[in-house]
Protein backbone atom coordinates (compact mmCIF):
# COMPACT_ATOMS: atom_id res chain seq x y z
CA UNK A 1 0.00 0.00 0.00
CA UNK A 2 1.16 3.46 -0.77
CA UNK A 3 1.98 6.24 2.22
CA UNK A 4 -0.81 7.78 4.00
CA UNK A 5 -2.60 10.75 3.07
CA UNK A 6 -0.40 13.27 5.52
CA UNK A 7 -3.37 14.78 7.41
CA UNK A 8 -1.36 17.88 7.24
CA UNK A 9 -1.86 17.61 3.51
CA UNK A 10 -5.77 18.11 3.86
CA UNK A 11 -7.17 20.23 1.27
CA UNK A 12 -8.80 23.21 3.42
CA UNK A 13 -10.02 26.95 3.09
CA UNK A 14 -8.35 29.73 5.13
CA UNK A 15 -11.47 29.62 7.53
CA UNK A 16 -10.43 26.80 9.05
CA UNK A 17 -7.53 26.74 11.54
CA UNK A 18 -5.68 23.53 12.23
CA UNK A 19 -4.56 23.74 15.81
CA UNK A 20 -3.02 20.10 17.83
CA UNK A 21 -5.71 18.69 19.85
CA UNK A 22 -3.84 18.98 23.37
CA UNK A 23 -3.17 22.83 22.74
CA UNK A 24 -7.10 23.37 22.20
CA UNK A 25 -7.53 22.04 25.83
CA UNK A 26 -4.52 23.82 27.10
CA UNK A 27 -5.55 27.47 25.59
CA UNK A 28 -9.15 26.17 27.00
CA UNK A 29 -7.81 26.16 30.96
CA UNK A 30 -5.64 29.01 30.03
CA UNK A 31 -8.89 31.06 29.12
CA UNK A 32 -10.41 29.88 32.53
CA UNK A 33 -12.20 27.23 30.71
CA UNK A 34 -12.79 23.53 31.02
CA UNK A 35 -10.55 21.35 28.52
CA UNK A 36 -13.55 19.91 27.19
CA UNK A 37 -16.90 21.81 26.00
CA UNK A 38 -19.23 21.46 28.91
CA UNK A 39 -22.55 21.91 27.38
CA UNK A 40 -23.21 24.10 30.44
CA UNK A 41 -24.23 27.16 28.02
CA UNK A 42 -25.15 27.86 24.40
CA UNK A 43 -21.90 28.80 23.45
CA UNK A 44 -20.43 25.79 24.55
CA UNK A 45 -23.26 23.36 22.75
CA UNK A 46 -21.60 25.81 19.79
CA UNK A 47 -18.13 24.99 20.50
CA UNK A 48 -19.08 21.51 20.61
CA UNK A 49 -21.45 21.54 17.21
CA UNK A 50 -18.46 23.23 15.67
CA UNK A 51 -16.11 20.24 16.40
CA UNK A 52 -18.58 17.44 15.62
CA UNK A 53 -18.59 19.61 12.15
CA UNK A 54 -15.23 19.29 11.77
CA UNK A 55 -15.36 15.49 12.82
CA UNK A 56 -18.05 14.84 10.29
CA UNK A 57 -15.90 16.32 7.66
CA UNK A 58 -13.04 14.37 8.22
CA UNK A 59 -14.85 11.19 8.80
CA UNK A 60 -15.94 11.63 5.24
CA UNK A 61 -12.98 12.28 3.68
CA UNK A 62 -11.31 9.06 5.73
CA UNK A 63 -14.50 7.00 4.46
CA UNK A 64 -13.54 8.22 1.45
CA UNK A 65 -9.39 6.98 1.62
CA UNK A 66 -11.06 3.53 2.78
CA UNK A 67 -12.68 2.94 -0.51
CA UNK A 68 -9.21 4.12 -2.44
CA UNK A 69 -7.14 2.11 0.55
CA UNK A 70 -8.53 -1.25 -0.32
CA UNK A 71 -9.17 -1.71 -3.67
CA UNK A 72 -9.64 -5.88 -3.29
CA UNK A 73 -11.86 -5.72 -0.98
CA UNK A 74 -15.55 -7.53 -1.95
CA UNK A 75 -17.29 -4.82 -4.02
CA UNK A 76 -20.12 -4.92 -1.36
CA UNK A 77 -17.52 -3.71 0.74
CA UNK A 78 -16.68 -0.88 -1.31
CA UNK A 79 -20.24 0.31 -1.65
CA UNK A 80 -21.20 0.31 1.75
CA UNK A 81 -18.25 2.54 2.64
CA UNK A 82 -19.20 5.12 -0.41
CA UNK A 83 -22.77 5.31 0.45
CA UNK A 84 -21.12 6.06 4.35
CA UNK A 85 -19.20 8.63 2.29
CA UNK A 86 -22.46 10.20 0.89
CA UNK A 87 -23.94 9.73 4.66
CA UNK A 88 -21.17 11.48 5.86
CA UNK A 89 -21.48 14.43 3.67
CA UNK A 90 -24.48 15.06 4.37
CA UNK A 91 -23.91 14.98 8.35
CA UNK A 92 -21.41 18.24 7.66
CA UNK A 93 -24.15 20.13 5.57
CA UNK A 94 -26.27 19.51 8.57
CA UNK A 95 -24.15 21.00 10.76
CA UNK A 96 -23.29 23.43 9.31
CA UNK A 97 -26.97 24.37 9.49
CA UNK A 98 -26.98 24.08 13.00
CA UNK A 99 -23.70 26.34 13.52
CA UNK A 100 -25.75 29.10 11.42
CA UNK A 101 -28.98 27.89 14.01
CA UNK A 102 -26.64 28.67 16.40
CA UNK A 103 -24.93 31.37 15.26
CA UNK A 104 -22.14 30.04 14.77
CA UNK A 105 -19.89 29.88 11.74
CA UNK A 106 -17.34 27.47 10.03
CA UNK A 107 -13.86 28.32 11.65
CA UNK A 108 -14.94 29.99 14.77
CA UNK A 109 -12.92 27.17 16.73
CA UNK A 110 -9.61 25.62 15.78
CA UNK A 111 -9.98 21.81 13.68
CA UNK A 112 -7.95 19.34 15.32
CA UNK A 113 -6.94 16.41 13.12
CA UNK A 114 -6.46 13.93 15.23
CA UNK A 115 -9.73 12.30 13.94
CA UNK A 116 -8.01 11.99 10.85
CA UNK A 117 -4.91 10.29 12.61
CA UNK A 118 -6.96 7.60 14.37
CA UNK A 119 -7.92 6.12 11.24
CA UNK A 120 -4.59 5.36 10.10
CA UNK A 121 -5.00 1.62 10.21
CA UNK A 122 -3.54 -0.17 7.43
CA UNK A 123 -5.49 -3.14 7.27
CA UNK A 124 -9.32 -3.03 6.34
CA UNK A 125 -10.76 -4.79 9.24
CA UNK A 126 -8.71 -2.93 11.43
CA UNK A 127 -9.99 0.30 9.70
CA UNK A 128 -13.22 -0.71 10.60
CA UNK A 129 -13.04 -1.41 13.83
CA UNK A 130 -11.42 1.23 14.83
CA UNK A 131 -13.70 4.09 12.69
CA UNK A 132 -16.77 2.23 12.59
CA UNK A 133 -16.95 0.62 15.85
CA UNK A 134 -14.76 3.05 17.29
CA UNK A 135 -14.88 6.79 16.28
CA UNK A 136 -18.74 6.15 15.34
CA UNK A 137 -19.55 4.07 18.12
CA UNK A 138 -18.05 7.67 19.82
CA UNK A 139 -20.12 9.98 17.95
CA UNK A 140 -23.02 7.80 19.12
CA UNK A 141 -22.08 8.29 22.25
CA UNK A 142 -21.65 12.03 21.93
CA UNK A 143 -24.77 12.86 19.83
CA UNK A 144 -26.81 11.04 22.24
CA UNK A 145 -25.61 13.36 24.95
CA UNK A 146 -26.35 16.30 22.50
CA UNK A 147 -30.02 14.96 22.23
CA UNK A 148 -30.52 14.97 26.00
CA UNK A 149 -29.21 18.62 26.35
CA UNK A 150 -30.73 20.01 23.57
CA UNK A 151 -34.49 18.78 25.09
CA UNK A 152 -32.98 20.00 28.72
CA UNK A 153 -32.43 23.41 26.95
CA UNK A 154 -35.90 23.25 24.73
CA UNK A 155 -34.24 23.35 21.56
CA UNK A 156 -35.94 20.99 19.11
CA UNK A 157 -34.29 22.12 15.59
CA UNK A 158 -30.79 20.96 17.47
CA UNK A 159 -32.71 17.96 18.72
CA UNK A 160 -34.14 16.40 15.88
CA UNK A 161 -31.36 17.49 13.71
CA UNK A 162 -29.08 15.24 16.09
CA UNK A 163 -31.10 12.40 16.56
CA UNK A 164 -31.32 12.43 12.44
CA UNK A 165 -27.78 11.79 12.21
CA UNK A 166 -27.68 9.64 15.18
CA UNK A 167 -29.84 7.19 12.65
CA UNK A 168 -27.03 7.11 10.42
CA UNK A 169 -24.14 6.26 12.75
CA UNK A 170 -26.20 3.50 13.98
CA UNK A 171 -25.71 1.92 10.53
CA UNK A 172 -22.26 2.53 10.31
CA UNK A 173 -21.26 0.85 13.42
CA UNK A 174 -23.48 -1.99 12.39
CA UNK A 175 -21.52 -1.73 9.41
CA UNK A 176 -18.44 -1.76 11.09
CA UNK A 177 -19.35 -5.14 12.72
CA UNK A 178 -20.34 -6.64 9.74
CA UNK A 179 -17.33 -6.10 7.60
CA UNK A 180 -15.43 -6.75 10.91
CA UNK A 181 -16.88 -10.27 11.18
CA UNK A 182 -16.77 -11.06 7.56
CA UNK A 183 -13.04 -10.20 6.55
CA UNK A 184 -11.53 -11.88 9.74
CA UNK A 185 -14.06 -15.03 9.04
CA UNK A 186 -11.26 -18.10 9.89
CA UNK A 187 -8.44 -15.80 10.78
CA UNK A 188 -8.66 -15.12 14.30
CA UNK A 189 -5.31 -13.37 14.80
CA UNK A 190 -6.44 -10.69 12.18
CA UNK A 191 -10.00 -10.58 14.41
CA UNK A 192 -7.46 -9.76 17.38
CA UNK A 193 -5.71 -6.92 15.89
CA UNK A 194 -8.41 -5.65 14.80
CA UNK A 195 -10.15 -5.60 17.89
CA UNK A 196 -7.32 -4.18 19.76
CA UNK A 197 -6.59 -1.20 16.99
CA UNK A 198 -10.28 -0.49 18.28
CA UNK A 199 -9.93 -0.31 21.91
CA UNK A 200 -6.67 1.58 21.53
CA UNK A 201 -9.11 4.33 19.78
CA UNK A 202 -11.76 3.67 23.15
CA UNK A 203 -8.95 4.09 25.34
CA UNK A 204 -8.08 7.52 23.51
CA UNK A 205 -10.97 8.82 23.05
CA UNK A 206 -12.31 8.41 26.83
CA UNK A 207 -12.09 12.41 26.33
CA UNK A 208 -10.18 13.03 29.73
CA UNK A 209 -12.17 10.41 31.74
CA UNK A 210 -15.67 12.76 30.60
CA UNK A 211 -16.95 9.35 28.29
CA UNK A 212 -18.00 6.77 30.60
CA UNK A 213 -20.76 4.46 31.69
CA UNK A 214 -24.04 6.29 33.68
CA UNK A 215 -26.85 8.99 33.96
CA UNK A 216 -26.86 11.91 31.52
CA UNK A 217 -27.44 13.87 34.60
CA UNK A 218 -24.64 12.25 36.31
CA UNK A 219 -21.87 12.07 33.64
CA UNK A 220 -20.99 14.42 30.94
CA UNK A 221 -20.90 12.02 28.45
CA UNK A 222 -22.86 8.85 28.69
CA UNK A 223 -21.92 5.62 26.69
CA UNK A 224 -25.11 4.71 24.58
CA UNK A 225 -25.62 1.23 25.76
CA UNK A 226 -28.69 1.08 23.65
CA UNK A 227 -27.02 2.72 20.44
CA UNK A 228 -24.78 0.59 20.76
CA UNK A 229 -26.97 -2.37 21.29
CA UNK A 230 -29.14 -1.74 18.35
CA UNK A 231 -25.81 -1.32 16.66
CA UNK A 232 -25.02 -4.78 16.68
CA UNK A 233 -22.74 -4.49 19.93
CA UNK A 234 -23.00 -7.89 22.52
CA UNK A 235 -23.38 -7.01 26.29
CA UNK A 236 -20.10 -8.62 26.72
CA UNK A 237 -18.48 -6.09 24.04
CA UNK A 238 -20.32 -3.05 25.70
CA UNK A 239 -19.06 -4.13 29.25
CA UNK A 240 -15.04 -4.43 27.73
CA UNK A 241 -15.68 -1.00 26.24
CA UNK A 242 -16.65 0.36 29.34
CA UNK A 243 -13.84 -1.21 31.18
CA UNK A 244 -11.39 0.17 28.31
CA UNK A 245 -12.67 4.30 28.26
CA UNK A 246 -11.12 3.67 32.21
CA UNK A 247 -7.96 2.67 31.32
CA UNK A 248 -5.99 6.03 31.19
CA UNK A 249 -8.03 9.26 32.18
CA UNK A 250 -5.99 11.50 29.56
CA UNK A 251 -7.14 12.33 25.96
Amino acid sequence: MDRPIAYDKLAREDRFIRMRARRVGELRVEQGLPPFPDLASRESIKERVHGIMVGELQAMEGTGRTVYDFPDTPWEFTLDMARQVWDESRHVEIYIRLLEHLDGYVGEFPETTILWRCACAEDAAARVAGVNRGLEGLACDVFNQLIHIARKIGDPVLEHAVDFVLADEITHVRMGSKWLNALTEGDPERRKRAIEFQESIDERFNLGGLRREGDHEEVPISIATEARRLAGFTDEEIARLIKTTQRSPVY
